[in-house]
């Protein structure tokens, strides 16, 4: 569906364990990235294959709704014509989980910003070699979300024009979250589901122990080795990480960061290196995870005191190394 725009700063711990139930293992490539499917279950092989079929179509009817680098999509459709007539439910769904993000982060979430990351480089085009703040004014004009129109009827969907809409920082999460509900269905109880760092698990290893995943150790240089910072467990929730450690530009000797302020138009120059947020939605925990790189800690900290459905992780850079801050409720995942 997308192509990642940054390397996902969380590495699975995948354990070799003794079960009773069967180990169901799937993975492969999507969205510009892999993905890792892990469930226990006492089923036979024609679940298995059932099970990939599911997965198979599920990545591919997504890419078809939310992929910009996709030109027959339904969103570079909409793109290039500024309109959208009987749009899917999950473009649908997208759209309009994007802008309940987009309220609740007074505007740090914002999928409109596609002309500004256009701009950078970011996407399909070059990019400019040069940063033009009257033009970069220019195009915040035509970043507005709720200048977005979806018909009473949910049959037509329009934008005025020059306006490019990216899910890039959401589509990823809300592929987990559906992937999660179909496994649900399934009456499959103990799975973990990751696509591109993106993860949701749900319930545990079948030795009671739950899913366990690592924070990435901020890297030297673009081509370090990953290494774990710090180990975390999840149990039915999910967790996601941005970051800028490892996907930026060079435009007139000067380092661009992929993420963009929507408020300023300007990459981010924030000394955050990256957030991982937990949340019980893997769509909310996409959003909130790059709306907080732009929030930066202090505000983070006051929106989850009031938002206390969400935790957060920050790792900051600090001289010649980095520190660590969290929220408070982040602590009780945290592996000691």
């Amino acid at each position: 569906m997308k192509i990642k725009i940054f390397i996902i700063s969380i590495i699975l711990l995948f354990a070799s364990l003794g079960c009773t139930n069967k180990k169901y293992v799937y993975q492969g490539e999507t969205q510009g990235s892999t993905y890792n499917i892990i469930f226990y279950a006492k089923q036979n092989n024609n679940f298995k294959k059932k099970v990939s079929k599911i997965i198979d179509s599920t990545l591919q009817h997504l890419d078809w709704v939310a992929s910009v680098f996709n030109d027959s999509s339904e969103i570079s459709t909409f793109n290039a014509k500024d309109t959208l007539i009987n749009p899917s439910a999950d473009f649908i769904n997208l759209l309009s989980k994007s802008k309940e993000m987009y309220h609740l982060t007074n505007g740090a979430f914002n999928p409109a910003i596609g002309p500004l990351v256009k701009y950078y480089g970011f996407l399909k085009d070059k990019g400019s070699n040069k940063i033009d703040t009257g033009y970069i004014l220019e195009l915040l004009k035509f970043t507005v979300l709720d200048s977005i129109k979806l018909d009473s009827n949910k049959k037509i969907i329009t934008k005025p024009k020059r306006y490019y809409l990216d899910f890039n920082a959401i589509a990823t999460g809300y592929t987990v979250d559906k992937l999660a509900k179909i496994f649900d269905s399934l009456k499959i109880e103990n799975y973990l589901i990751e696509i591109g760092g993106e993860i949701y698990a749900k319930g545990s290893h079948t030795n009671g122990k739950p899913w366990t995943v690592g924070i990435e150790k901020p890297p030297v240089s673009i081509y370090s080795p990953q290494e774990v910072l710090t180990k975390v467990k999840v149990k039915n929730t999910a967790i996601v990480t941005s970051g800028v450690t490892r996907k930026y530009h060079n435009s007139a000797n000067k380092r661009v960061n992929h993420i963009i302020n929507p408020q300023t138009g300007l990459p981010i120059p924030s000394n955050i290196l990256s957030v991982s947020v937990i949340s019980a939605s893997c769509s909310e925990a996409d959003a909130l995870a790059t709306a907080f790189m732009i929030m930066g800690v202090d505000s983070t900290m006051r929106f989850i005191k009031k938002n206390n459905n969400c935790e957060v992780y920050f790792i900051l850079s600090k001289l010649d190394t980095f520190e660590i801050k969290y929220s408070q409720g982040f602590e009780k995942y945290i592996i000691k």
